[in-house]
């Protein structure tokens, strides 16, 4: 998904002195922020290059622009006086995130350009756009993260996500929410299905497709992956039913792409892992990769137990970020060289992008470990062990009494080591991530809101903090 930004400059519709030059420096600071813009990644559409809004009529030609460009959001150029509700109709009609901009050049009143519009929006209040309305002085780069932030957030409201066999997985109440509320304000759609679904289509490939199967495993070991056959839980058999239900997740997918699916959750617990007789581990592995036996996918975010709060928040990440898909797992404490950091390990299988940081298979295979679950009636785990990768973000979304709340922290994703990895006794054979959060155990636990957290590489505090203010979601920081 890229942003697709609408950016117009005002300016002052009277014939004042000096007028000629004030359009240009409002242009070359137009010209400024679209540079930024650009060089961020932002597909960004300008209707006027050469002159600032200074009517009605131009208002109406702007908007005829970002409605055939379909723009997530819309930036204002604050950087001299004009009439402010030239501003707030654009807003108003544009029914976008909307975000004003200034600068600090004292030649100027972008300041004061800036509050005049700003107020309007709020007096009018002709939406939550209006309302919530972003506001930024000097920092275009700030300004680009603005962008991303609710490009992220409009591409949500447009979307689906899907829960294969509901919720409340081991009882466990806060990984299920109501539907109603999440798509009030953040998600297109809840879609619900039995995971017999699933089932049936594994059973139809393993019967009619076998050969689908066989590329599968083919392409794993070929790759490189290390399987781990016992005589238990990962043999040859568990193997091809686990890879058939990945094939059939995938299938289900293409058969719902009306629904514009982005992210789904497997429930697994118990249905698939015991009463089915094998863990969907390669489910929550795969899906969120770019590529398989068949060929380039379009990573699909993926959450296991029916946790919807993991499930958004990780899609809320991954399009923050722009590339990566967001790893998923349960917490644990790890310490490394007397501090405590903060592991993150799905049970089984989470993005195996973060084996090697790459969207690549001649990366990530030769890094993956298929060696036998250790809960479920059969099937194997897809682990490996993270890589450093510079600076993290760390978020969950969680709700307390009703009320929805951004958890985030920002560290360091550090390599886990074969010595931290073999001190493990319980999931050992899972995916591990470790982070360096600087962290007081007990603060931590004081505020944690689940034992599911999401993250992705990079520093996105700043653009996190932009999307839950779009959101109406206040922000808590873990760290």
């Amino acid at each position: 998904m890229t942003p697709r930004v609408g950016l117009v400059s005002f300016s002052d519709p009277r014939s004042v002195s000096g007028l000629d030059r004030i359009n240009e420096q409002n242009l070359s600071y137009q010209r400024a922020i679209l540079k930024t813009f650009q060089s961020a990644g932002l597909d960004t559409c300008v209707p006027f290059e050469s002159c600032c809004v200074t009517t009605r009529k131009q208002v109406k030609q702007a908007l005829e622009r970002f409605a055939s460009e379909d723009v997530h959001a819309v930036v204002f150029g604050c950087w001299k006086w004009t009439d402010p509700m030239l501003a707030v109709e654009t807003a108003q009609r544009a029914n976008v995130p909307v975000l004003l901009v200034c600068t600090s050049d004292e030649t100027l009143t972008g300041i004061g350009c800036l509050s005049a519009i700003g107020a309007s929006l709020w007096e009018v209040a002709a939406n939550d756009y209006c309302l919530n309305h972003g506001r930024i002085i000097d920092d275009f780069e700030a300004a680009a993260e603005w962008v991303r932030a609710a490009s992220a957030v409009e591409d949500l409201r447009s979307k689906s996500i899907l829960l294969w066999g509901g919720s409340y997985c081991l009882k466990m109440e806060h990984l299920r929410d109501d539907p109603a509320a999440l798509k009030e304000f953040m998600i297109g759609d809840v879609l619900i299905e039995g995971q017999y679904l699933l089932i049936r289509r594994a059973e139809e490939i393993a019967a009619k497709s076998p050969g689908r199967i066989d590329a599968f495993v083919n392409w794993l070991v070929e790759g490189g992956a290390s399987v781990e056959f016992d005589e238990n839980m990962l043999t040859s058999e568990s193997l091809r039913k686990q890879v058939a239900l990945y094939l059939a997740a995938r299938d289900r997918l293409g058969e719902l792409e009306a629904e514009e699916v982005v992210g789904v959750s497997l429930r697994c617990q118990p249905e698939l892992s015991v009463e089915y007789g094998v863990t969907g581990c390669l489910i929550p592995a795969f899906l969120p990769f770019a590529q398989d036996s068949e060929g380039p996918r379009t990573p699909v975010a993926t959450t296991c137990e029916g946790d919807t709060k993991g499930l958004l928040t990780s899609l809320l990440l991954e399009r923050i970020h722009g590339s990566a898909p967001a790893g998923f797992g349960d917490i644990r404490n790890m310490s490394v060289g007397g501090k405590q950091h903060l592991l993150i390990s799905n049970c089984g299988g989470a993005s195996v992008y973060y084996a090697a940081n790459s969207l690549e298979p001649n990366a990530v295979l030769p890094e993956l470990r298929l060696r036998g679950q250790c809960q479920g009636a059969s099937g194997g785990a897809v682990g490996y062990s993270g890589k450093s990768a510079g600076a993290a973000t760390i978020c969950r979304i969680i709700r307390r009494a009703g009320e929805y709340t951004m958890q985030v922290a920002v560290g360091k994703m550090v390599d886990v080591t074969d010595e931290e990895s073999g001190r493990l006794t319980w999931g050992r054979m899972w995916p591990l991530s470790l982070f360096d959060l600087e962290l007081d155990l007990q603060e931590f636990i004081e505020k944690t809101g689940s034992n599911h957290y999401s993250f992705v590489p990079g520093d996105h505090l700043r653009a996190v903090e932009h999307a839950c203010g779009l959101l109406g979601m206040p922000i808590e920081r873990l760290n």
